[in-house]
């Protein structure tokens, strides 16, 4: 079974529990005001984030932080 996935690249983590990886912004090229713009597509704000992350095809993943 031969079967071969395809490469998407490493991910790369943008947020982690609210704070911004802006090392991980710049090898990727992109800015605070770009994340910020892919975060609130998913009705929230960066510190809200648990996760957020883009892959090599450039799908972009975010996760709410659970509410106390």
């Amino acid at each position: 079974m031969n079967i071969k996935g395809e490469y998407s690249g490493l991910p790369y983590d943008l947020v982690i529990d609210g704070v911004i990886q802006e090392d991980n912004l710049n090898k990727i090229s992109k800015d605070k005001e770009w994340l910020k713009k892919q975060v609130k597509k998913f009705d929230m704000e960066p510190e809200d984030a648990l996760i957020a992350t883009i892959n090599g095809k450039g799908e972009f993943f975010c996760q709410r932080k659970e509410s106390k």
